[in-house]
């Protein structure tokens, strides 16, 4: 059962819509992860991780419902208690607005994630796209909220970054990747041209991976 609905819902983020705002529509890159247990029922995820945006999607089926969760890369382990006093504070607050969203803790670097539930015996799918919908949302809410907007944005660059030199190793030619681009995130030929030039012919200088740091 837990696996029709995981093919169910890898499906509804493989099936790309044009000319639709829904953050479903889009064209995800999916993969379905089963982990057995030794007692209960083995673990299902959905991995979801879409190209215009710069953090990851996991669906995990339980018995009776499904947890929507995107790992926002806020890591607050590293933080000094009051830094992190406000950051719960500012959290909670958001919460009891996104009547739907939680915002959680989650690993060894207590990184802040925000899902929704979902009842698997009435979801669809477009409860489904609501819910991913609504989860977005309060994430471009907690970037604001917490003043992330030049870490999110350099996040964004750097995914970007990382997509070309993925490409790039992996074979294809500068035009290929010039296409995608222009396809994938609506820029110009001349625009994308551009980003595959300097990602390529700068690699040893953009360093590692930016991550969202938040500061009062």
């Amino acid at each position: 059962m837990l696996e029709e609905w995981a093919d169910r819902i890898a499906g509804w983020l493989r099936e790309a819509i044009a000319d639709s705002d829904k953050p479903l529509d889009e064209a995800w890159e999916v993969e379905v992860k089963r982990t057995e247990q030794p007692e209960g029922e083995d673990l299902i995820w959905v991995l979801g991780e879409n190209p215009r945006l710069p953090y990851r999607l996991v669906v995990r089926l339980h018995k009776k419902f499904a947890s929507l969760t995107i790992y926002t890369g806020v890591e607050t382990a590293v933080m000094d208690s009051d830094l992190r006093l406000a950051l719960y504070r500012k959290l909670l607050l958001m919460s009891g607005t996104w009547k739907m969203a939680k915002f959680c803790l989650a690993g060894e670097d207590e990184e802040v994630t925000i899902t929704t539930d979902l009842d698997l015996s009435c979801m669809n799918r477009e409860e489904f796209s609501d819910a991913l919908t609504v989860t977005i949302f309060s994430l471009h809410d907690m970037v604001e909220k917490l003043d992330l907007e030049e870490a999110y944005g350099a996040a964004q660059l750097q995914h970007v970054a990382d997509i070309v030199k993925e490409k790039a190793e992996g074979g294809q030619s500068r035009a290929q990747i010039r296409e995608y681009l222009v396809k994938t995130f609506e820029v110009s030929d001349q625009v994308a041209g551009d980003i595959v030039d300097n990602v390529l012919k700068k690699e040893d200088e953009l360093g590692d991976k930016p991550s969202f740091r938040y500061h009062q």
